[in-house]
């Protein structure tokens, strides 16, 4: 090997994590922050998604004890111009949910779900899929509230 190989070799070995750091800083780009044109152009340019149709509010995790009963509650913001808005809700095996769709006719408000985490189980989650028509096209947005049975 030749003392150029060494060299190459040497300064690669300190600009991965350079790198790693340098990708994790542009997923966490946050054009919310950067104000109204700046934010703007960032999204039209694709460095960020665009912001979501449905606006959706709920914790995201909670501690439950396992076996007691439970209720989330979950408030929303939908567009004025969208229609046929269904949440539907799903949880992974281990839970058991007292409604699986909820309709939101309303422009805003809030939905409350019970839930109970049963026994043997310590990390689950619940699904939340908010889907309908807006401008035309159909819409699917989903989000997860993590469980921790104590």
């Amino acid at each position: 090997m030749n003392k150029q190989s060494l060299v190459l070799a040497f300064a690669l070995s300190f600009s991965v994590p350079t790198v790693t750091l340098a990708c994790y800083d542009h997923m966490m780009f946050n054009a919310d922050q950067m104000g109204l044109v700046q934010g703007t152009i960032a999204r039209m340019a694709g460095l960020v998604p665009p912001a979501p149709v449905f606006d959706v509010e709920h914790p995201a995790m909670a501690k439950v004890q396992i076996g007691e009963k439970n209720v989330v509650t979950i408030s929303y913001t939908r567009p004025f111009f969208s229609k046929n808005v269904l949440m539907k809700v799903k949880a992974t095996s281990n839970v058991i949910l007292d409604v699986e769709e909820v309709v939101l006719d309303e422009r805003s408000g809030s939905v409350s779900v019970g839930y109970e985490l049963a026994d043997g189980s310590g990390y689950e989650s619940i699904i939340l899929t908010v889907s309908g028509e807006h401008d035309g096209k159909q819409v699917n947005q989903s989000s997860q509230i993590y469980l921790r049975g104590v």
